[in-house]
């Protein structure tokens, strides 16, 4: 297939084959757990245990309704709290808590688990020569 259309619209279909088995998959292996946009908002969290809705929505590139949303679920559950910010109403913060710290680990655990099987028959240089074209491709987006 040397075609550039042929070959970008089998990449689409390939890719969005590949995120919709993922997402499957993760419904089943994270049953028990959290939803995995729940996770999602709780992972971002991890490093900083700290942040901004409006941080955590522009590291997940989405919006601030959506972050506010989830993480009243989160809140509810004991894994984050909410807080505004003393000086500036406007602004709320998401703290992540040691449950949630914990929550989250085991998840991380779960998903290496996971996709380590997924992968288990690419080498370690596929799996750099992919993360290589996957940044390229985040980088045209960005610049487009």
């Amino acid at each position: 297939m040397e075609n550039r259309k042929d070959l970008i619209m089998e990449f689409t279909r390939s890719f969005r084959y590949l995120m919709r088995s993922v997402r499957q998959d993760f419904a089943v292996v994270f049953e028990g757990y959290i939803p995995f946009n729940e996770f999602t908002v709780l992972r971002t969290l991890e490093d900083d245990r700290t942040l901004r809705v409006s941080d955590v929505a522009r590291r997940l590139n989405s919006t601030n309704s959506y972050v506010t949303l989830t993480s009243e679920k989160l809140v509810q559950k004991g894994y984050i709290i909410r807080e505004r910010n003393d000086t500036d109403r406007r602004t709320v913060f998401l703290t992540l808590t040691d449950d949630g710290l914990t929550l989250v680990k085991k998840m991380d655990e779960i998903m290496y688990v996971y996709f380590n099987k997924t992968f288990g028959g690419i080498s370690n240089e596929e799996m750099n020569q992919v993360i290589n074209i996957l940044q390229k491709i985040k980088l045209n987006q960005e610049l487009n």
